[in-house]
């Protein structure tokens, strides 16, 4: 509503026992506090607010109230935000601190809370949190951990700016708010009738499948380079979010949820690939309609390009392109790509107060987001920055042979190796689920596979094409070498870092052999452990195993009906009776077990309803009879025989407990980190990242080596210090200052 005002002043406190540092580091240990301040700052959350207070307090009421009372009475703040200390531990005292203060109280807003708080999870009931007024301050308090404090502020940030108009009695400006609302139709409610009759979805892909190379030429034709007024190149802002009712994103999973990777890995991914425009990570947004309405709106109010995960396949929550076509007219240019993974991938483009946005919406499952934004994502934005290089793509010689190809194109998580002046790939593994986060660790390009369309097999020796999605030093630095026709010597001298002490002459013939050497002879003692979000460049100190199957539960492959299926039934009848749900977000176990000739409607990684063997994907069902409104089914027909346990995921079959996720010295990038985090693993052990001089000679051509390492270490998001320096000089002088000494010559 589009109604003068004055800023919301706003105050943020922490209250914690284990979230008070110093000033200095304050940032690294409050993650709710801060991510709260870029929520209200950054992303107008709360309409004309800014944050003019942020501190931190121990759980103390005295420490709180005087913090409070400063802020209220001194600083004059209109909003006091807290988070933490609202549970059940004895030092959980900020609910008490805060009616110790306020003269009144405003239920409603904790109702609200409360209310919303709990169709995420039963533990919101666990909370003791309040709000009230404190002379002319709306103090509200929020959850401890940075995901919740976030959900509850957005449940009633809308309605701030008019409590603080309230409570400062500023008449005229409630007066035009109450007209402004009297006239106001809510449109967001107005959800098409093709969303809401689930019985009468499309039983196919109303999007025609396109080919790869017709769905980059699209692209192609977007990506247009812009400028700022002193004529550099402006590079597109950026928002990332996950959509499903399925995630979260705490250490902790329970019930039938799963930890948002997606939305972390994409970014990562961005930023490895050296992009320069800003980039925020909104987490995750549910699949609602209102919700995604908003969300969206609040996007394309603050970036040019928006990334999902998730929503975009037939599934009845799969609501994003309904959201964007229907409420935003929208232009879909592609909705699916003839590819495996991510065929529903979708690329919407639509004009938003008189700017152009560009949407790419991938699908839900991590490999599937994985790969799309290899192939779509980093192209595009390679191309909007200026850069020549848009797909690195190679030649390779397959080890082995291929049978069996799929009836699309596939993209596979492959290994390219460098091996007596070749390039060499194999598949690594079978096991290509697109839920299988794993199959990136060992894998360092994608090998494309021709349709079975065009050939049955793939024989061994033959030259393929392959994608890079790793920086691999062998793979573009020793051809470079081999042209040049030089060679590295590290001459004989003395090198001590930590507690290794080398002395001996060397010849290399390419740059990883002097890598090698850095990392496996020269290598510092030290580690640290780190949050497991901020890691990436890091090397693994240890090996990590898994702690947790994945799927914990078994699990839907598809949108769908899950059946109880056996020969004999389906030879009597094909038609079975939907008698309950499964979504994604379900309980496991809290459904009734199937009988014979009963299905349930289910989501992709919804838990399987006990006593069905095998699920159905939609596309082979039909409609038989609908209820009265012509929104539910009431009984469907299978079109063809299903196989036993068929689009089911068993319990571990992704990651079982135990099993090996890294190994010790492992570089750790987005799939790593994404691979780590779908299991809760929250802290990694890492090397402390050593200092490295790099000493070029007067030689070009050495010196040409010695750019490329340096851009090769940056590229890798070395989290260590690399310094140059033009002339030679005695290394003595140098082993005191760093870690590791390269001397080229």
């Amino acid at each position: 509503m589009d109604l003068k005002k004055t800023t919301i002043k706003v105050g943020i406190l922490t209250i914690s026992d284990t979230r008070t540092p110093s000033k200095s580091n304050i940032d690294s240990f409050d993650s709710s506090g801060q991510n709260l301040m870029k929520l209200i700052n950054d992303s107008n959350v709360i309409e004309s607010a800014k944050v003019v207070q942020y501190d931190c307090v121990t759980d103390d009421v005295d420490k709180i109230q005087a913090k409070m009372t400063e802020w209220c009475l001194e600083r004059k703040v209109d909003v006091l935000l807290t988070t933490g200390g609202t549970g059940f531990s004895p030092r959980d005292v900020t609910p008490e601190a805060t009616l110790g203060l306020v003269q009144k109280l405003t239920p409603g807003i904790s109702q609200a809370i409360m209310n919303e708080s709990l169709k995420i999870t039963p533990m919101a009931m666990l909370s003791r949190a309040v709000s009230g007024i404190y002379e002319k301050t709306l103090i509200i308090n929020l959850p401890g951990s940075s995901k919740a404090s976030k959900e509850c502020l957005c449940v009633v940030a809308s309605a701030i700016p008019h409590a603080v108009s309230l409570i400062k009695d500023e008449k005229e400006i409630s007066k035009q708010f109450h007209k402004q609302l009297d006239s106001t139709t809510n449109n967001e409610s107005r959800i098409p009738e093709c969303v809401t009759k689930i019985a009468c979805r499309h039983r196919e892909s109303q999007f025609p499948k396109i080919s790869m190379k017709s769905a980059l030429s699209i692209l192609k034709e977007h990506a247009v380079l812009q400028y700022t007024e002193n004529n550099k190149i402006k590079y597109p802002s950026i928002w990332i979010f996950s959509t499903g009712d399925e995630l979260e994103s705490n250490k902790d999973s329970h019930g039938g949820y799963i930890r948002d990777t997606n939305s972390v890995m994409i970014q990562q991914i961005l930023e490895q690939d050296n992009y320069k425009g800003r980039i925020f990570n909104y987490g995750i947004i549910r699949d609602n309609w209102n919700d995604l309405c908003k969300h969206f709106e609040e996007a394309f109010n603050n970036a040019d390009v928006i990334i999902t995960s998730g929503g975009v396949s037939m599934g009845e929550k799969d609501l994003i392109k309904h959201v964007l076509k229907e409420h935003f007219k929208s232009k879909i240019h592609f909705g699916r790509v003839n590819m495996k993974p991510g065929m529903p991938t979708t690329f919407v483009t639509l004009i938003f107060k008189d700017k152009k946005k560009y949407i790419f919406c991938l699908p839900g499952n991590p490999v599937s987001a994985g790969v799309c934004t290899h192939l779509f994502l980093l192209p595009y934005l390679r191309s909007v920055s200026g850069k020549k290089l848009i797909i690195h793509s190679l030649k390779a010689k397959l080890t082995h042979s291929i049978k069996g190809l799929d009836i699309r194109p596939e993209y596979r998580r492959s290994l390219l190796k460098y091996e007596n002046g070749e390039l060499y790939v194999s598949c690594l593994t079978n096991y290509q689920q697109s839920s299988r986060l794993l199959s990136f660790i060992d894998s360092n390009c994608l090998l494309q596979l021709p349709s079975s369309s065009k050939q049955a097999n793939v024989e061994s020796n033959t030259i393929m094409d392959v994608i890079l999605i790793k920086s691999i030093e062998n793979t573009y630095i020793a051809p470079i070498l081999k042209e040049m026709n030089l060679c590295i010597e590290i001459m004989k001298k003395e090198v001590i870092t930590g507690n290794t002490k080398i002395e001996q002459p060397l010849l290399y013939s390419c740059i990883e052999d002097v890598l090698h050497l850095m990392t496996e002879n020269i290598f510092v003692a030290k580690t640290e452990i780190i949050p497991t979000s901020s890691a990436m460049g890091y090397v693994s100190y240890s090996t990590i195993n898994s702690s947790e199957n994945l799927p914990p539960f078994q699990a839907s492959i598809k949108d769908g009906y899950a059946i109880k299926y056996g020969n004999y039934w389906f030879q009597k009848s094909n038609i079975f009776n939907v008698v309950q749900v499964s979504v994604a977000g379900t309980v496991p176990g809290c459904q009734k077990e199937l009988g014979e000739g009963e299905c349930a409607r289910i989501s992709t990684g919804a838990p399987i309803p006990p006593g069905a063997n095998c699920v159905v994907q939609v596309e082979d069902t039909s409609v038989e009879t609908k209820s009265s409104d012509g929104k539910v089914e009431i009984t469907i027909a299978i079109l063809k025989e299903p196989k036993l346990f068929e689009n089911i995921r068993s319990i571990g079959s992704d990651i079982s407990i135990g099993q090996r996720l890294l190994d010790r010295k492992t570089i750790l990038g987005p799939f790593e980190i994404a691979l780590l985090r779908s299991v809760g693993c929250e802290d990694v052990e890492v090397y402390v990242c050593p200092s490295i001089h790099i000493i070029p000679c007067n030689d070009n051509s050495a010196y040409a080596i010695s750019h490329k390492l340096k851009n090769m270490l940056d590229v890798s998001d070395f989290k260590g210090n690399i310094f140059s320096h033009s002339l030679r000089k005695n290394l003595t002088n140098f082993t005191e200052q760093f870690d590791c000494v390269y001397d080229e010559w």
